[in-house]
């Protein structure tokens, strides 16, 4: 089972299960009281009725004389009490339910924290017969519609490697699918514990040069497929390493795009450009020594060494805390009043936030050093086996597009667009800039994201696409 970012502070952990105890006693004693309010005002009014049916039996030995009145009274006892038991059961089991709603709310928010981490999937369907290659770090899915296609080139989303599950990439890669780029496909990054240390009796190494070779790989083969070039589609942390990847063989892109990626980390400050180069480039291999963690035998990656992925989910909710808070406090608020339609959107994020996917140590020593702290690739220094690439490499002929959100606080806008600027022989009419106002986040979820951003985006590839006969 995957980790949970809780499993970091277990004193926490515990102290959250043991507050779980009360709340299921107070529940247990909640669900008493309704039985009993229930069956008390239910045997009031039974005794009620059987007042009526006495009175009315007793009448039978008293033939003579005018009961109209009499039978009047009665029946307005009978009806005046039987409105009077509903309204205060209906007050006093309102009362209740409120109380056991409340605590049944706050113990779903604690077992959002406290539960099991479950296994993280698509909500596509996805099985063995969609996956058009498996490679040591990834696996490339179709998640093509299944109808006869008018473009002949593939669209390929790389997903991040950023401690949590591939699947934040889902909702573009299905927009861009629905907005006519029918033939799709995912690029789903792999748990360190999932990638194997040696492959083919050849020690693998999940490096930027590892790296690089499987998204080489990945182009390669969707390329085959088709004849043509896949248009090629960065979300968050590949930007770099595809677009590195596309200068070393720029034969393999139809088109290139970056959504909120570390492109250029000089463009403008940020807190992750600003506390990588204020710490230095060996702060990070001291945090493998600390908190690394040779992966154990039971898993497919036995003996490699992994960075702790709840670090990383640790630090993006630091760095969004006041966002987190609100929406944390607006969950638990959602969930006392019984409003699950609301909170379970909120209930489904942080259920993905907080389950952790841990790193191949050298990615991520890789990608602290050479992008954060060096920026390689804007100042034509990145090391690629015995290759150095940059900016200036970058092909002519692949029309270019990047997306930025003016709240992001991991890529701040202009790391994620500067780098176009420096892009001077693609023709103006094959770059396409585009800032939305939105955070990290509402890049890759926001509906109102897709439709006013994406939909350009998506015009822009179709009209730069090669038509099926």
């Amino acid at each position: 089972m995957p980790d949970s970012v809780m499993t970091l502070f277990p004193q926490v952990l515990n102290n959250l299960e043991a507050l779980k105890i009360p709340l299921q006693n107070s529940l247990t004693f909640a669900e008493t009281q309704m039985r009993s309010v229930s069956a008390g005002f239910d045997l009031l009014a039974h005794n009620g009725n059987m007042i009526q049916h006495v009175s009315r039996q007793f009448r039978q030995f008293f033939p003579a004389g005018n009961y109209t009145p009499y039978e009047a009274f009665l029946a307005l006892y009978h009806d005046g009490t039987h409105v009077l038991l509903d309204g205060l059961k209906k007050a006093l089991m309102e009362t209740i339910d409120c109380f056991h709603q409340a605590r049944a709310g706050e113990l779903e928010f604690l077992d959002l924290f406290t539960g099991e981490s479950s296994c993280q999937d698509w909500t596509i369907e996805c099985d063995a017969s969609r996956v058009l290659l498996d490679l040591p770090g990834l696996r490339v899915i179709d998640v093509s519609r299944n109808q006869p296609h008018r473009l002949r080139n593939f669209t390929v989303v790389f997903a991040p490697r950023a401690g949590h599950h591939s699947n934040i990439a889902e909702r573009v890669a299905l927009f861009l699918r629905d907005s006519g780029l029918t033939r799709m496909a995912v690029v789903e990054q792999k748990c360190a514990e999932d990638i194997p240390l040696y492959v083919d009796g050849k020690r693998h190494h999940e490096d930027f040069c590892g790296q690089v070779e499987q998204y080489r790989s990945v182009l390669a083969h969707l390329k085959k497929l088709t004849g043509r070039p896949p248009h090629l589609v960065a979300i968050c942390q590949p930007g770099p390493l595809l677009m590195t990847t596309l200068m070393l063989n720029p034969e393999m892109g139809q088109t290139f795009g970056s959504a909120g990626s570390p492109m250029h980390t000089d463009a403008e400050r940020g807190f992750l450009t600003e506390f990588a180069r204020g710490v230095g480039p060996s702060f990070i291999d001291h945090m493998i020594t600390l908190f690394g963690h040779r992966i154990g035998n039971e898993h497919p990656g036995s003996g490699r060494i992994s960075y702790d992925g709840r670090l990383q989910v640790l630090g993006f909710y630091l760095m969004g805390y006041d966002l987190h808070l609100k929406n944390l406090k607006n969950l638990l608020n959602d969930l006392k009043k019984g409003r699950h339609h609301t909170a379970e959107r909120q209930k489904a994020f942080y259920q993905w936030y907080n389950t952790v996917y841990h790193f191949p140590a050298g990615f991520i020593r890789d990608t602290f050093k050479q992008i954060f702290i060096k920026n390689a690739l804007i100042r034509d220094e990145l090391r690629i086996g015995n290759r150095t690439v940059g900016i200036s490499d970058y092909p002519a002929t692949v029309p270019i597009w990047a997306l930025g959100g003016a709240k992001d606080n991991i890529a701040p806008p202009l790391q994620a667009t500067g780098h176009m600027d420096l892009i001077s022989n693609v023709p103006a009419e094959d770059r396409l800039n585009l800032l939305c106002d939105g955070g990290h986040m509402a890049l890759f979820r926001s509906r109102n994201v897709l439709e006013r951003y994406y939909s350009k985006i998506a015009e822009f590839m179709l009209d730069r696409s090669d038509p099926t006969a």
